[in-house]
């Protein structure tokens, strides 16, 4: 579900020069460098475009929308039509609305759903270290942050987070499918007001409703 909808995939960071391996940070200092970035994100809104492609290359889907994120948790990812969905979260539950099928699902905001790309960039910082290993590599005008999760039961092998003078410009998700989904931010304000009624979710009349919460 997440996995979707805050999407996946891949990369390419085109190496300045092809006969040179990438020249990655040790570890701690690209752990401590990632860290100081989401540390210092309260909020983030921006419109996006996404493309999910193959392990051939061939584009399967593309989308655009705005995304909000808020600490602690808390995100509003609204994809334009034709795949008009409306995910909310407010630090608590997560609602996903498919305005097509009708539907609505609720979630408890459960560990593994905080640990999805566009909620790490707002969630807990402890978590990213005892969750994934850190990466840091620069790539022309970008540095890119590779993580990898520590358990393999996660919903992809790999994220990127691109920064351009220090702001992020894309995120990038690898599967073990090998499909690679990349999301890029257009307009990014970082640190402004935002309306808390951005994380608030009123079920529409009429629609059908399947609740996962623990205990129901």
């Amino acid at each position: 579900m997440t996995k979707h909808l805050i999407s996946a995939v891949l990369m390419l960071i085109s190496l300045t020069m092809a006969s040179i391996a990438p020249a990655y940070a040790d570890n701690d200092a690209a752990l401590n460098d990632f860290l100081a970035r989401i540390k210092n994100l309260q909020t983030l809104d921006s419109r996006f475009e996404q493309s999910t492609r193959d392990n051939h290359g061939q584009v399967l889907q593309s989308m655009t929308g705005q995304l909000t994120v808020a600490k602690p948790g808390k995100l509003r990812w609204h994809t334009d039509e034709p795949f008009e969905q409306l995910v909310v979260s407010d630090g608590e539950l997560v609602w996903v609305y498919d305005m097509d099928l009708e539907q609505v699902t609720i979630r408890n905001m459960d560990q593994r759903i905080q640990e999805t790309p566009a909620l790490l960039l707002t969630g807990d910082a402890g978590n990213v270290e005892k969750s994934f290993l850190v990466e840091e590599e620069k790539a022309g005008d970008e540095i890119v942050f590779q993580l990898v999760p520590k358990d393999n039961s996660q919903l992809f092998e790999s994220l990127e987070f691109h920064y351009r003078d220090q702001q992020i410009v894309r995120m990038m998700i690898f599967d073990a499918a090998g499909q690679i989904t990349e999301i890029s931010f257009d307009g990014v304000a970082i640190n402004q007001p935002v309306d808390d009624q951005a994380f608030v979710f009123n079920v529409p009349e009429g629609v059908d409703v399947i609740d996962g919460r623990h205990g129901r």
